[in-house]
């Protein structure tokens, strides 16, 4: 049996889709490579330590309004994390696109 290559550039856009969120096992079944193949690309790539997250910008207003704020905050963060998430989700679809063409026909 013939051993799969892939390219760097196909390598990368995997890595850039396993970095917005993605489950490894959705990734190679939509894909076609195996969880070994992407846990060693992942590896070789990432840092072992985690990014830490932004920090909550708090604000100074009376202790009554203070929880409501700092919910607000929060889902504000979490709302503009999700809209970055999707627009590089997006961005790497774009990418993607000429592979996933390729790919797919097999007439």
């Amino acid at each position: 049996m013939r051993k799969k290559s892939y390219t760097e550039d196909f390598k990368k856009i995997i890595i850039e889709v396993y970095n917005t969120g993605k489950p490894i096992k959705e990734i190679c079944e939509e894909y076609g490579v195996s969880t070994t193949s992407l846990n060693n690309w992942i590896n070789q790539v990432q840092p072992k330590e985690k990014i830490s997250k932004k920090p909550i910008i708090t604000t100074n207003k009376n202790k009554n309004n203070e929880k409501k704020d700092q919910k607000d905050i929060e889902e504000i963060s979490k709302l503009k994390k999700e809209n970055e998430k999707i627009k590089m989700e997006l961005e790497i679809l774009k990418k993607a696109m000429p592979y996933s063409r390729k790919t797919t026909r097999y007439n």
